[in-house]
Formats: structure tokens, C-alpha cells, sequence
């Protein structure tokens, strides 16, 4: 069974979107772009809270965020190193300080 996303119905754009793009694009203070990827820091779908969610530029940089992280927990190493630890360093300021 896939991933479980709650949707929430947008009525300015007449449609139902996901509720993790919904959040992220009202803490941006702008519309994602179609391309731009909300990840889940702790792998739960259903916690949409501010401080879970990382908006990454693109899918190709999701898998790569997600490749490290796999690695990482079963003690791989990395051939770039410094990437990971950019993605752990998630407890200064807001995930969305990033994006830009």
C-alpha cells in the first residue's frame, strides 16, 4: 500500500491539493512550484506539521535526499558526506529558509 496524503479542497482553485503543499505554500507565502517536491523529515504522511515538512526544488533531489538518508541508517557511507549533513542540520530556523 502506497503513501496516504490528507487533501483539502482549495476553492479558489477549484480543486482538492494535498494538505503538506497546502502548508508549505501558506509558510512560504507563495504557490508551489509544479516541480517542487514536500518531503516528511520523519517519514509520516499524516504529520503535516511546519517543522516535518522540507520543500525540495525538484523529485531528482527527493531521491537523492532520501538515498543518503538510507544509507545513512544502514551505515553506508556516503561518497559526499557534507550533503547529509546539510540535511540534518534541520534544528537552525525554519526548514523553508531554503528554498528560495
Amino acid at each position: 500500500m502506497g503513501k496516504v496524503y490528507t487533501r483539502v479542497w482549495v476553492p479558489e482553485h477549484r480543486r482538492s491539493v494535498r494538505l503538506p503543499r497546502q502548508v508549505a505554500a501558506e509558510l512560504l507565502g507563495r504557490p508551489l512550484l509544479p516541480g517542487e517536491v514536500v518531503h516528511h523529515i520523519d517519514g509520516d504522511s499524516l504529520n503535516n506539521a511546519p517543522e516535518n515538512l522540507l520543500v525540495l526544488p525538484s523529485q531528482r533531489h527527493h531521491a537523492s535526499l532520501e538515498q543518503y538518508l538510507r544509507r545513512a541508517r544502514r551505515g553506508q557511507p556516503t561518497l559526499f558526506p557534507y550533503l547529509l549533513e546539510a540535511a540534518r542540520d534541520w534544528s537552525k530556523g525554519t526548514l523553508f529558509q531554503h528554498v528560495g
